[in-house]
């Protein structure tokens, strides 16, 4: 969309195409899902498209077609400059989680940072300090069973930090890392 706007495109047009090519992912998804479905009961919901929004007045038409899988970047690049121009050091810790030459997010099994033969007992605060011994950045979890969509409150900035609890060997930990 960035290279139709500057070849002269307004934001609404590239809004609507964006949101037609939404549209028919969609569709053509919810298709294809119902015909696996069939054949297959245990069959997975696909993931969702994520279309990107310049307008915020597109916003409106979004909910009137009942798409959720949008980003308003405009709005998010306003709230990240709002964010530096209060406090200048958050503009080193957006640069490095959002750019490429920054962090990048890993989900590593716990056993890296613990052995859970000798001790399984552990806070998260425990097992982030471990993490941070190997130069990483422990923020968050997901439990062994449960699945992603089930440990949404666990996977980031877990609540209850500091009450320790009983780690599986299939447990993950969700890391930033310069690898």
């Amino acid at each position: 969309d960035a290279v139709a706007i500057d070849n002269g495109a307004n934001m609404m047009s590239c809004d609507s195409r964006s949101l037609s090519s939404l549209l028919i992912i969609q569709d053509i998804q919810k298709k294809l899902y119902e015909t696996l479905r069939e054949k297959d009961p245990d069959t997975h919901v696909p993931c969702s498209p994520i279309s990107e929004i310049l307008d915020s007045r597109t916003k409106s038409l979004l909910s009137v077609a009942n798409c959720k899988g949008y980003i308003m970047s405009n709005q998010i690049i306003s709230s990240v400059i709002a964010q530096v121009s209060e406090e200048k050091d958050i503009n080193n810790v957006l640069r490095e989680i959002l750019t490429a030459e920054g962090s990048e997010t890993y989900i590593r099994s716990i056993s890296r940072y613990a052995d859970l033969e000798k001790e399984n007992d552990l806070s998260f605060w425990d097992i982030s300090l471990r993490v941070r011994q190997l130069n990483e950045v422990a923020i968050g979890f997901k439990p062994e069973e449960l699945d992603f969509k089930q440990a949404a409150h666990f996977i980031i900035n877990p609540p209850d930090k500091s009450m320790k609890r009983k780690w599986s060997p299939g447990d993950m930990v969700i890391t930033f890392s310069e690898d």
